[in-house]
Protein backbone atom coordinates (compact mmCIF):
# COMPACT_ATOMS: atom_id res chain seq x y z
CA UNK A 1 0.00 0.00 0.00
CA UNK A 2 2.84 2.58 0.74
CA UNK A 3 4.31 1.76 -2.19
CA UNK A 4 1.37 2.73 -4.11
CA UNK A 5 1.04 5.58 -2.39
CA UNK A 6 4.77 6.14 -2.96
CA UNK A 7 4.12 5.26 -7.00
CA UNK A 8 0.71 8.25 -7.04
CA UNK A 9 3.02 10.68 -5.42
CA UNK A 10 5.56 10.28 -8.16
CA UNK A 11 3.03 10.35 -10.82
CA UNK A 12 1.10 13.44 -9.67
CA UNK A 13 4.77 15.01 -9.30
CA UNK A 14 5.77 14.07 -12.75
CA UNK A 15 2.60 15.29 -14.55
CA UNK A 16 2.76 18.76 -12.99
CA UNK A 17 6.36 19.13 -13.59
CA UNK A 18 5.21 18.21 -17.31
CA UNK A 19 2.51 20.85 -16.78
CA UNK A 20 4.90 22.80 -15.83
CA UNK A 21 6.89 22.71 -18.65
CA UNK A 22 4.51 23.07 -21.29
CA UNK A 23 3.09 26.36 -19.46
CA UNK A 24 6.90 27.65 -19.98
CA UNK A 25 7.25 26.77 -23.25
CA UNK A 26 4.16 28.77 -24.00
CA UNK A 27 4.86 31.42 -22.37
CA UNK A 28 8.12 31.46 -24.38
CA UNK A 29 6.30 31.36 -27.28
CA UNK A 30 4.20 33.85 -26.94
CA UNK A 31 6.61 36.54 -25.60
CA UNK A 32 9.07 36.27 -28.43
CA UNK A 33 6.39 36.72 -30.95
CA UNK A 34 5.22 39.67 -28.81
CA UNK A 35 8.59 41.21 -28.59
CA UNK A 36 9.40 41.42 -32.26
CA UNK A 37 5.83 42.28 -33.08
CA UNK A 38 5.27 46.03 -34.26
CA UNK A 39 2.01 47.99 -32.49
CA UNK A 40 0.23 47.49 -35.96
CA UNK A 41 1.12 43.64 -35.79
CA UNK A 42 -0.08 43.38 -32.83
CA UNK A 43 -3.28 44.83 -33.58
CA UNK A 44 -3.73 42.94 -36.79
CA UNK A 45 -3.93 39.96 -35.00
CA UNK A 46 -7.32 40.73 -33.41
CA UNK A 47 -8.52 40.55 -37.03
CA UNK A 48 -10.59 38.56 -38.98
CA UNK A 49 -11.36 39.32 -42.21
CA UNK A 50 -13.40 37.63 -45.40
CA UNK A 51 -12.56 35.99 -48.32
CA UNK A 52 -15.71 35.72 -50.60
CA UNK A 53 -13.49 33.52 -53.56
CA UNK A 54 -16.83 33.63 -55.60
CA UNK A 55 -16.47 37.21 -56.46
CA UNK A 56 -13.55 36.48 -58.49
CA UNK A 57 -9.38 36.81 -58.58
CA UNK A 58 -9.47 40.86 -58.09
CA UNK A 59 -10.89 40.07 -54.92
CA UNK A 60 -8.79 36.97 -53.76
CA UNK A 61 -5.73 38.98 -54.69
CA UNK A 62 -7.00 42.05 -52.48
CA UNK A 63 -7.47 39.40 -49.57
CA UNK A 64 -4.26 37.88 -50.48
CA UNK A 65 -2.44 41.25 -50.41
CA UNK A 66 -3.86 42.42 -47.11
CA UNK A 67 -2.97 39.28 -45.31
CA UNK A 68 0.71 39.87 -46.56
CA UNK A 69 0.94 43.60 -45.70
CA UNK A 70 -0.81 43.17 -42.46
CA UNK A 71 0.09 39.85 -41.00
CA UNK A 72 -3.71 39.29 -40.48
CA UNK A 73 -4.10 37.14 -37.42
CA UNK A 74 -7.72 35.28 -38.78
CA UNK A 75 -9.83 34.31 -41.95
CA UNK A 76 -13.34 33.51 -42.50
CA UNK A 77 -15.01 31.85 -45.72
CA UNK A 78 -17.78 32.45 -47.65
CA UNK A 79 -18.98 29.93 -50.25
CA UNK A 80 -16.41 27.49 -52.28
CA UNK A 81 -15.46 24.24 -53.46
CA UNK A 82 -13.70 21.99 -50.97
CA UNK A 83 -10.10 21.80 -53.02
CA UNK A 84 -10.66 25.22 -53.84
CA UNK A 85 -11.01 26.05 -51.02
CA UNK A 86 -7.90 23.92 -50.20
CA UNK A 87 -5.19 25.69 -52.46
CA UNK A 88 -6.55 28.81 -51.13
CA UNK A 89 -6.30 28.18 -47.60
CA UNK A 90 -2.55 26.88 -48.83
CA UNK A 91 -1.55 29.95 -50.28
CA UNK A 92 -3.02 32.36 -47.82
CA UNK A 93 -1.25 30.50 -44.64
CA UNK A 94 2.14 30.54 -46.67
CA UNK A 95 1.59 34.56 -46.87
CA UNK A 96 2.10 34.96 -43.14
CA UNK A 97 4.65 34.56 -40.21
CA UNK A 98 2.03 33.48 -37.16
CA UNK A 99 -0.45 31.11 -38.93
CA UNK A 100 -3.86 32.57 -39.74
CA UNK A 101 -6.79 31.39 -37.08
CA UNK A 102 -9.25 30.01 -39.39
CA UNK A 103 -12.92 30.05 -38.82
CA UNK A 104 -16.19 29.80 -40.24
CA UNK A 105 -19.84 30.02 -39.83
CA UNK A 106 -20.68 25.88 -39.67
CA UNK A 107 -23.82 26.19 -37.90
CA UNK A 108 -24.92 23.05 -39.59
CA UNK A 109 -21.12 21.81 -40.53
CA UNK A 110 -19.18 22.77 -43.35
CA UNK A 111 -21.85 22.63 -46.00
CA UNK A 112 -23.25 26.40 -44.72
CA UNK A 113 -20.24 27.42 -46.71
CA UNK A 114 -18.28 24.84 -48.82
CA UNK A 115 -20.81 23.22 -51.62
CA UNK A 116 -21.02 18.84 -52.28
CA UNK A 117 -20.78 18.47 -48.44
CA UNK A 118 -23.63 16.67 -46.99
CA UNK A 119 -25.81 19.37 -45.50
CA UNK A 120 -26.78 18.53 -41.80
CA UNK A 121 -29.75 19.90 -40.07
CA UNK A 122 -30.55 23.04 -39.05
CA UNK A 123 -30.45 23.67 -35.49
CA UNK A 124 -34.32 24.40 -34.96
CA UNK A 125 -34.60 20.27 -36.72
CA UNK A 126 -31.95 18.94 -33.73
CA UNK A 127 -33.93 20.81 -31.71
CA UNK A 128 -37.21 18.17 -32.12
CA UNK A 129 -34.46 14.87 -31.22
CA UNK A 130 -34.98 13.63 -27.49
CA UNK A 131 -31.70 11.97 -27.60
CA UNK A 132 -28.98 15.04 -27.29
CA UNK A 133 -26.09 12.13 -27.75
CA UNK A 134 -27.13 12.58 -31.25
CA UNK A 135 -26.36 15.94 -31.33
CA UNK A 136 -22.74 15.61 -29.45
CA UNK A 137 -22.22 13.05 -32.11
CA UNK A 138 -23.35 15.83 -34.71
CA UNK A 139 -20.71 17.71 -32.94
CA UNK A 140 -17.97 15.10 -33.44
CA UNK A 141 -18.58 15.46 -36.81
CA UNK A 142 -18.87 18.61 -37.75
CA UNK A 143 -16.04 19.56 -35.77
CA UNK A 144 -14.34 16.47 -38.36
CA UNK A 145 -14.89 17.97 -40.85
CA UNK A 146 -13.59 21.42 -40.07
CA UNK A 147 -10.07 19.49 -38.83
CA UNK A 148 -10.02 18.17 -43.00
CA UNK A 149 -10.19 21.57 -44.05
CA UNK A 150 -7.95 23.44 -41.78
CA UNK A 151 -10.77 25.16 -39.29
CA UNK A 152 -10.08 25.81 -35.77
CA UNK A 153 -13.10 28.24 -35.03
CA UNK A 154 -16.45 27.40 -35.48
CA UNK A 155 -19.09 30.43 -35.22
CA UNK A 156 -21.12 28.13 -33.66
CA UNK A 157 -23.50 27.03 -31.50
CA UNK A 158 -26.54 29.52 -31.63
CA UNK A 159 -28.03 29.80 -28.16
CA UNK A 160 -30.67 32.22 -29.08
CA UNK A 161 -33.72 30.96 -27.84
CA UNK A 162 -36.10 31.88 -30.43
CA UNK A 163 -39.47 33.44 -28.25
CA UNK A 164 -40.74 35.34 -31.33
CA UNK A 165 -41.90 33.45 -34.54
CA UNK A 166 -41.21 35.88 -36.78
CA UNK A 167 -37.71 36.39 -35.65
CA UNK A 168 -36.37 36.96 -39.87
CA UNK A 169 -32.74 35.99 -38.51
CA UNK A 170 -32.61 33.20 -35.80
CA UNK A 171 -35.89 31.31 -36.44
CA UNK A 172 -34.68 27.36 -37.72
CA UNK A 173 -30.64 28.56 -36.30
CA UNK A 174 -32.15 27.92 -32.80
CA UNK A 175 -32.63 24.89 -30.49
CA UNK A 176 -36.52 25.92 -29.94
CA UNK A 177 -38.00 28.44 -27.34
CA UNK A 178 -37.31 26.20 -24.20
CA UNK A 179 -34.54 28.41 -22.27
CA UNK A 180 -33.29 24.72 -20.66
CA UNK A 181 -33.47 22.50 -23.67
CA UNK A 182 -31.69 25.07 -26.02
CA UNK A 183 -29.07 25.21 -23.36
CA UNK A 184 -29.03 21.11 -23.24
CA UNK A 185 -28.73 20.90 -26.77
CA UNK A 186 -26.11 24.13 -27.30
CA UNK A 187 -23.80 21.81 -24.84
CA UNK A 188 -24.03 18.72 -26.72
CA UNK A 189 -22.98 20.23 -29.67
CA UNK A 190 -20.37 22.71 -28.15
CA UNK A 191 -19.15 19.52 -26.18
CA UNK A 192 -18.78 17.43 -29.34
CA UNK A 193 -16.82 19.97 -31.04
CA UNK A 194 -14.35 20.88 -28.17
CA UNK A 195 -13.86 17.53 -27.62
CA UNK A 196 -12.42 17.04 -30.93
CA UNK A 197 -9.84 20.16 -30.49
CA UNK A 198 -12.43 23.04 -32.33
CA UNK A 199 -13.08 25.99 -30.46
CA UNK A 200 -16.56 26.71 -30.45
CA UNK A 201 -18.63 30.22 -29.85
CA UNK A 202 -21.96 30.97 -28.13
CA UNK A 203 -24.07 33.68 -30.55
CA UNK A 204 -25.56 35.98 -30.42
CA UNK A 205 -24.47 37.52 -26.84
CA UNK A 206 -26.62 38.87 -25.02
CA UNK A 207 -29.51 36.65 -26.84
CA UNK A 208 -31.03 37.32 -30.78
CA UNK A 209 -33.95 35.15 -30.13
CA UNK A 210 -36.83 37.99 -29.37
CA UNK A 211 -36.54 40.42 -32.13
CA UNK A 212 -38.66 40.85 -35.89
CA UNK A 213 -35.61 42.65 -37.23
CA UNK A 214 -32.65 41.58 -38.99
CA UNK A 215 -28.70 42.97 -37.39
CA UNK A 216 -27.57 42.68 -40.76
CA UNK A 217 -30.28 44.85 -42.36
CA UNK A 218 -30.68 47.64 -39.56
CA UNK A 219 -30.17 47.91 -35.48
CA UNK A 220 -33.11 45.70 -33.58
CA UNK A 221 -33.83 46.90 -30.42
CA UNK A 222 -34.79 44.53 -27.32
CA UNK A 223 -37.21 46.62 -24.76
CA UNK A 224 -37.32 43.52 -22.05
CA UNK A 225 -36.21 44.76 -18.32
CA UNK A 226 -33.12 43.23 -16.53
CA UNK A 227 -34.89 40.70 -14.81
CA UNK A 228 -36.42 38.80 -18.37
CA UNK A 229 -33.04 39.15 -19.65
CA UNK A 230 -31.31 37.08 -17.25
CA UNK A 231 -34.42 34.63 -16.94
CA UNK A 232 -34.52 34.31 -20.40
CA UNK A 233 -32.04 35.40 -22.93
CA UNK A 234 -28.75 35.31 -20.48
CA UNK A 235 -29.62 31.62 -19.25
CA UNK A 236 -27.55 29.64 -22.09
CA UNK A 237 -24.54 31.79 -21.95
CA UNK A 238 -24.60 31.77 -18.20
CA UNK A 239 -24.81 28.28 -18.30
CA UNK A 240 -22.56 27.35 -20.93
CA UNK A 241 -19.67 29.31 -19.68
CA UNK A 242 -19.67 27.64 -16.51
CA UNK A 243 -19.44 24.97 -18.33
CA UNK A 244 -16.16 25.66 -20.46
CA UNK A 245 -17.47 27.61 -23.29
CA UNK A 246 -14.52 28.56 -25.29
CA UNK A 247 -15.93 31.57 -26.94
CA UNK A 248 -18.77 34.09 -26.95
CA UNK A 249 -20.01 35.98 -30.25
CA UNK A 250 -21.46 39.67 -29.30
CA UNK A 251 -24.09 40.76 -31.39
CA UNK A 252 -25.19 44.03 -32.47
CA UNK A 253 -27.99 44.69 -30.57
CA UNK A 254 -29.59 48.03 -28.90
CA UNK A 255 -30.76 46.90 -25.43
CA UNK A 256 -31.70 49.75 -23.36
CA UNK A 257 -32.10 47.86 -20.22
CA UNK A 258 -28.15 46.76 -20.22
CA UNK A 259 -26.95 49.83 -21.90
CA UNK A 260 -27.29 53.09 -24.24
CA UNK A 261 -24.82 51.66 -26.79
CA UNK A 262 -24.75 49.04 -29.22
CA UNK A 263 -24.16 45.45 -27.31
CA UNK A 264 -21.00 44.49 -29.73
CA UNK A 265 -19.53 48.44 -28.37
CA UNK A 266 -20.93 48.37 -25.03
CA UNK A 267 -18.50 48.27 -22.29
CA UNK A 268 -21.38 47.53 -19.61
CA UNK A 269 -22.09 44.07 -21.82
CA UNK A 270 -19.23 43.45 -23.94
CA UNK A 271 -16.98 43.59 -20.18
CA UNK A 272 -18.68 44.49 -17.44
CA UNK A 273 -21.73 41.78 -17.65
CA UNK A 274 -19.69 39.15 -20.03
CA UNK A 275 -16.71 39.01 -18.75
CA UNK A 276 -16.92 40.39 -15.22
CA UNK A 277 -20.14 39.51 -14.04
CA UNK A 278 -20.59 35.94 -15.32
CA UNK A 279 -16.83 35.06 -15.68
CA UNK A 280 -16.33 34.68 -19.26
CA UNK A 281 -12.63 33.87 -19.55
CA UNK A 282 -12.43 32.87 -23.32
CA UNK A 283 -12.18 34.40 -26.52
CA UNK A 284 -15.02 37.62 -27.14
CA UNK A 285 -15.76 37.63 -31.00
CA UNK A 286 -17.78 40.54 -32.40
CA UNK A 287 -20.38 39.74 -35.06
CA UNK A 288 -19.58 40.78 -38.85
CA UNK A 289 -18.72 44.31 -37.98
CA UNK A 290 -19.45 45.18 -41.96
CA UNK A 291 -23.65 44.31 -40.54
CA UNK A 292 -26.10 47.37 -40.79
CA UNK A 293 -26.62 46.83 -36.91
CA UNK A 294 -22.80 48.07 -36.37
CA UNK A 295 -22.99 50.78 -38.42
CA UNK A 296 -25.64 52.21 -36.76
CA UNK A 297 -24.84 55.83 -37.38
CA UNK A 298 -21.13 55.28 -36.92
CA UNK A 299 -17.97 56.32 -38.64
CA UNK A 300 -17.53 52.75 -40.20
CA UNK A 301 -13.71 52.90 -39.87
CA UNK A 302 -14.22 53.41 -36.21
CA UNK A 303 -16.47 50.49 -35.31
CA UNK A 304 -13.33 48.25 -35.23
CA UNK A 305 -11.76 50.72 -32.15
CA UNK A 306 -15.54 50.97 -30.84
CA UNK A 307 -16.11 46.95 -30.37
CA UNK A 308 -11.87 46.74 -29.22
CA UNK A 309 -12.39 49.21 -26.36
CA UNK A 310 -16.31 47.95 -25.90
CA UNK A 311 -13.90 44.56 -24.65
CA UNK A 312 -13.74 42.53 -27.79
CA UNK A 313 -10.48 39.90 -28.57
CA UNK A 314 -11.60 39.39 -32.33
CA UNK A 315 -12.78 41.92 -34.75
CA UNK A 316 -14.39 40.00 -37.03
CA UNK A 317 -14.91 41.43 -41.15
CA UNK A 318 -14.30 45.46 -40.84
CA UNK A 319 -15.70 46.96 -44.04
CA UNK A 320 -12.25 48.35 -44.61
CA UNK A 321 -8.85 46.35 -42.33
CA UNK A 322 -6.32 48.97 -43.27
CA UNK A 323 -8.16 52.27 -42.11
CA UNK A 324 -9.67 50.19 -38.99
CA UNK A 325 -5.87 49.59 -37.60
CA UNK A 326 -5.27 52.67 -38.87
CA UNK A 327 -7.87 54.31 -36.45
CA UNK A 328 -6.72 51.80 -33.76
CA UNK A 329 -3.05 53.16 -34.10
CA UNK A 330 -3.95 56.95 -33.79
CA UNK A 331 -6.22 56.02 -30.74
CA UNK A 332 -3.07 54.17 -29.10
CA UNK A 333 -0.95 57.25 -30.26
CA UNK A 334 -3.33 59.54 -28.71
CA UNK A 335 -3.61 57.42 -25.17
CA UNK A 336 -6.97 56.54 -25.92
CA UNK A 337 -6.20 53.26 -25.54
CA UNK A 338 -2.68 51.80 -23.89
CA UNK A 339 -0.40 49.77 -25.95
CA UNK A 340 -0.42 47.60 -22.99
CA UNK A 341 -4.26 46.90 -24.12
CA UNK A 342 -3.36 45.78 -27.02
CA UNK A 343 -0.48 43.48 -25.86
CA UNK A 344 -2.99 41.96 -23.62
CA UNK A 345 -5.27 41.17 -26.29
CA UNK A 346 -2.87 40.01 -28.77
CA UNK A 347 -1.49 37.92 -26.05
CA UNK A 348 -4.99 36.31 -25.88
CA UNK A 349 -4.96 35.27 -29.41
CA UNK A 350 -1.60 34.06 -29.86
CA UNK A 351 -2.22 31.82 -26.52
CA UNK A 352 -5.19 30.72 -28.25
CA UNK A 353 -3.05 29.73 -31.62
CA UNK A 354 -0.66 27.81 -29.25
CA UNK A 355 -3.01 25.97 -28.04
CA UNK A 356 -4.23 25.20 -31.46
CA UNK A 357 -0.82 23.85 -32.05
CA UNK A 358 -0.24 26.78 -34.66
CA UNK A 359 3.11 27.45 -32.85
CA UNK A 360 4.00 24.17 -34.99
CA UNK A 361 3.67 26.01 -37.85
CA UNK A 362 1.05 25.69 -40.50
CA UNK A 363 0.83 21.63 -42.32
CA UNK A 364 -0.05 22.70 -45.65
CA UNK A 365 -3.58 20.33 -46.35
CA UNK A 366 -3.54 17.89 -49.14
CA UNK A 367 -6.34 18.56 -51.48
CA UNK A 368 -6.28 15.14 -52.94
CA UNK A 369 -9.35 12.75 -51.92
CA UNK A 370 -11.10 15.94 -49.85
CA UNK A 371 -14.37 15.35 -51.19
CA UNK A 372 -14.40 11.52 -49.70
CA UNK A 373 -12.69 12.82 -46.71
CA UNK A 374 -15.70 15.26 -45.98
CA UNK A 375 -18.52 12.86 -47.10
CA UNK A 376 -17.93 9.43 -45.47
CA UNK A 377 -20.13 6.44 -44.90
CA UNK A 378 -20.66 7.79 -41.52
CA UNK A 379 -21.67 11.18 -42.34
CA UNK A 380 -24.01 10.41 -44.69
CA UNK A 381 -25.32 7.65 -41.63
CA UNK A 382 -25.71 10.10 -38.90
CA UNK A 383 -27.22 12.88 -41.19
CA UNK A 384 -30.03 10.20 -42.44
CA UNK A 385 -30.40 9.28 -38.81
CA UNK A 386 -30.24 12.93 -37.44
CA UNK A 387 -34.15 12.85 -39.59
CA UNK A 388 -35.11 9.89 -38.58
CA UNK A 389 -35.20 10.99 -35.00
CA UNK A 390 -36.35 14.71 -35.63
CA UNK A 391 -39.57 13.44 -37.36
CA UNK A 392 -42.26 14.56 -35.51
CA UNK A 393 -45.78 13.29 -35.40
CA UNK A 394 -48.75 16.01 -34.68
CA UNK A 395 -51.72 14.61 -35.14
CA UNK A 396 -52.96 10.96 -36.10
CA UNK A 397 -56.73 9.89 -36.31
CA UNK A 398 -56.36 5.85 -36.80
CA UNK A 399 -54.94 6.55 -40.44
CA UNK A 400 -51.59 5.94 -40.20
CA UNK A 401 -49.55 3.63 -40.74
CA UNK A 402 -51.35 3.68 -44.61
CA UNK A 403 -51.92 1.09 -47.21
CA UNK A 404 -50.31 2.14 -50.72
CA UNK A 405 -53.38 0.73 -52.90
CA UNK A 406 -55.76 3.39 -51.15
CA UNK A 407 -53.00 6.26 -51.81
CA UNK A 408 -53.41 9.46 -53.60
CA UNK A 409 -50.05 11.34 -53.49
CA UNK A 410 -50.87 15.17 -54.19
CA UNK A 411 -47.02 16.88 -54.46
CA UNK A 412 -46.95 20.18 -53.50
CA UNK A 413 -43.31 21.93 -54.83
CA UNK A 414 -41.15 19.41 -55.36
CA UNK A 415 -40.02 15.72 -53.43
CA UNK A 416 -38.21 13.96 -55.40
CA UNK A 417 -36.97 11.36 -52.93
CA UNK A 418 -40.46 11.50 -51.06
CA UNK A 419 -41.82 10.07 -54.48
CA UNK A 420 -39.53 7.45 -55.51
CA UNK A 421 -39.75 6.25 -51.97
CA UNK A 422 -43.80 5.81 -52.61
CA UNK A 423 -43.61 4.66 -55.36
CA UNK A 424 -40.82 2.03 -53.85
CA UNK A 425 -44.15 1.21 -51.45
CA UNK A 426 -46.47 0.89 -54.42
CA UNK A 427 -48.15 4.06 -54.62
CA UNK A 428 -49.12 4.79 -58.27
CA UNK A 429 -51.89 7.41 -58.18
CA UNK A 430 -49.90 10.85 -58.23
CA UNK A 431 -50.96 14.55 -59.00
CA UNK A 432 -48.26 17.15 -59.13
CA UNK A 433 -49.46 20.86 -57.65
CA UNK A 434 -47.67 24.11 -58.10
CA UNK A 435 -47.40 26.50 -55.39
CA UNK A 436 -48.28 28.86 -57.84
CA UNK A 437 -51.35 27.54 -59.50
CA UNK A 438 -54.37 29.79 -60.06
CA UNK A 439 -57.49 29.31 -57.49
CA UNK A 440 -59.56 27.47 -60.34
CA UNK A 441 -56.95 24.82 -61.24
CA UNK A 442 -57.19 23.62 -57.61
CA UNK A 443 -60.70 23.60 -57.42
CA UNK A 444 -60.59 21.26 -60.43
CA UNK A 445 -58.18 18.99 -59.29
CA UNK A 446 -60.01 18.81 -55.36
CA UNK A 447 -63.25 17.87 -56.88
CA UNK A 448 -61.61 15.12 -59.05
CA UNK A 449 -59.85 13.70 -56.23
CA UNK A 450 -61.36 10.19 -55.05
CA UNK A 451 -63.06 10.67 -51.49
CA UNK A 452 -63.05 6.65 -50.70
CA UNK A 453 -58.53 7.25 -50.71
CA UNK A 454 -56.12 8.47 -48.10
CA UNK A 455 -54.71 11.56 -49.70
CA UNK A 456 -50.60 12.16 -48.73
CA UNK A 457 -49.99 16.08 -49.52
CA UNK A 458 -46.47 16.50 -49.25
CA UNK A 459 -45.72 20.34 -49.11
CA UNK A 460 -41.96 20.56 -50.53
CA UNK A 461 -39.95 23.73 -50.98
CA UNK A 462 -41.21 25.80 -47.84
CA UNK A 463 -38.68 28.51 -47.72
CA UNK A 464 -36.46 28.04 -44.92
CA UNK A 465 -36.13 29.97 -41.66
CA UNK A 466 -37.68 33.36 -43.52
CA UNK A 467 -41.61 33.61 -41.87
CA UNK A 468 -42.67 36.53 -44.19
CA UNK A 469 -41.53 34.59 -47.02
CA UNK A 470 -43.83 31.25 -46.23
CA UNK A 471 -47.42 30.56 -47.78
CA UNK A 472 -49.59 34.12 -47.11
CA UNK A 473 -52.70 33.29 -45.40
CA UNK A 474 -54.16 34.33 -48.47
CA UNK A 475 -52.89 31.58 -50.74
CA UNK A 476 -55.05 29.48 -52.97
CA UNK A 477 -52.85 26.68 -51.85
CA UNK A 478 -53.91 27.06 -48.61
CA UNK A 479 -57.43 27.00 -49.31
CA UNK A 480 -56.76 23.99 -51.79
CA UNK A 481 -54.87 21.85 -48.22
CA UNK A 482 -58.48 23.40 -46.12
CA UNK A 483 -61.15 21.73 -48.48
CA UNK A 484 -59.90 19.01 -49.48
CA UNK A 485 -59.00 18.63 -45.38
CA UNK A 486 -62.50 18.90 -44.58
CA UNK A 487 -63.87 16.45 -46.87
CA UNK A 488 -61.04 13.75 -47.46
CA UNK A 489 -58.44 12.00 -45.46
CA UNK A 490 -55.84 13.38 -45.30
CA UNK A 491 -51.80 13.15 -44.27
CA UNK A 492 -50.23 16.34 -44.23
CA UNK A 493 -46.36 16.01 -44.58
CA UNK A 494 -45.04 19.23 -44.23
CA UNK A 495 -41.30 19.70 -45.49
CA UNK A 496 -40.08 23.06 -43.93
CA UNK A 497 -40.37 25.63 -40.87
CA UNK A 498 -42.41 24.62 -38.55
CA UNK A 499 -43.97 27.94 -37.73
CA UNK A 500 -45.19 27.98 -41.28
CA UNK A 501 -47.70 25.80 -40.24
CA UNK A 502 -49.65 28.06 -38.53
CA UNK A 503 -50.62 29.96 -41.46
CA UNK A 504 -53.23 26.61 -42.30
CA UNK A 505 -56.82 27.76 -41.41
CA UNK A 506 -57.65 24.51 -39.65
CA UNK A 507 -54.50 21.62 -38.58
CA UNK A 508 -57.39 19.54 -36.82
CA UNK A 509 -58.65 19.06 -40.68
CA UNK A 510 -55.92 16.96 -41.37
CA UNK A 511 -56.59 13.38 -40.53
CA UNK A 512 -52.61 13.03 -39.68
CA UNK A 513 -49.96 15.78 -39.38
CA UNK A 514 -46.26 15.24 -39.94
CA UNK A 515 -43.47 18.04 -39.49
CA UNK A 516 -40.34 16.89 -41.19
CA UNK A 517 -38.52 20.29 -41.10
CA UNK A 518 -36.96 20.42 -44.37
CA UNK A 519 -36.65 19.49 -47.57
CA UNK A 520 -33.61 17.13 -47.77
CA UNK A 521 -33.71 13.63 -49.53
CA UNK A 522 -33.17 12.17 -45.93
CA UNK A 523 -36.21 14.02 -44.21
CA UNK A 524 -38.43 13.15 -47.39
CA UNK A 525 -36.86 9.18 -46.97
CA UNK A 526 -37.55 8.99 -43.54
CA UNK A 527 -41.32 10.64 -43.90
CA UNK A 528 -42.38 8.17 -46.54
CA UNK A 529 -40.61 5.00 -44.25
CA UNK A 530 -42.73 6.42 -41.27
CA UNK A 531 -46.12 6.49 -43.81
CA UNK A 532 -45.73 3.06 -44.06
CA UNK A 533 -45.10 1.94 -40.65
CA UNK A 534 -41.11 1.53 -41.43
CA UNK A 535 -39.78 3.65 -38.44
CA UNK A 536 -40.97 4.99 -36.27
CA UNK A 537 -41.96 8.94 -34.78
CA UNK A 538 -39.51 10.05 -32.23
CA UNK A 539 -39.23 13.76 -32.44
CA UNK A 540 -41.12 16.73 -30.10
CA UNK A 541 -42.10 20.35 -31.45
CA UNK A 542 -38.73 22.54 -30.22
CA UNK A 543 -41.32 25.58 -31.04
CA UNK A 544 -45.22 26.34 -30.39
CA UNK A 545 -47.33 26.15 -33.72
CA UNK A 546 -50.66 27.30 -31.66
CA UNK A 547 -52.54 26.69 -28.41
CA UNK A 548 -52.93 22.84 -29.42
CA UNK A 549 -49.49 22.11 -30.79
CA UNK A 550 -47.03 23.70 -28.33
CA UNK A 551 -43.61 23.48 -27.55
CA UNK A 552 -42.49 19.63 -26.55
CA UNK A 553 -45.66 18.13 -28.20
CA UNK A 554 -45.45 15.37 -30.26
CA UNK A 555 -46.93 11.69 -30.62
CA UNK A 556 -43.92 9.00 -30.08
CA UNK A 557 -44.78 6.21 -31.91
CA UNK A 558 -41.54 3.22 -31.88
CA UNK A 559 -40.63 1.18 -34.94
Amino acid sequence: MKRFKFFIMVLALTVGTVDAQAQKTKRQWVQSNLKTMTLREQIAQLFVIVCHPRQGEAHINKVLETIRQEQVGGIIWGTYTPTEYVHLLNKFQAQVRIPLMVSMDAEWGVSMRIDSVVRFPQQLTLGAIQDDSLIYDFGVEVARQCKELGIHINYAPVVDVNNNPRNPVINMRSFGENKYKVTEKAYAYMKGMQDEGILTTLKHFPGHGDTDRDSHDELPVILHDRYRLNDVELYPFRELIKRGATGVMVAHLLIPALSSEIASQSKEITTNLLQKELKFKGLVVTDALEMKGALHNRDTSKVALYSLMAGNDILEIPIDMKKSIDEIEKAVKSGLVSKRYIRKKCKKILEAKYDLGLHNGFTPINPTGILEKLNTEHTKSLRAKLSQKSLTLLSNNSVLPVNSSKVTYVEIGQGTAFKEQLEAFGVTDMVRVNSNDRREVLDSLSAHISGDRVIVVGCHNVPRGRFAMDYGIDSPIIDFLDRIGRTHKVVLVFFGNPYSLANLKDLECFSAVIAAYDNSDEAQIASANALFGKQGFYGKLPVTINDKYREDFGLIVLE
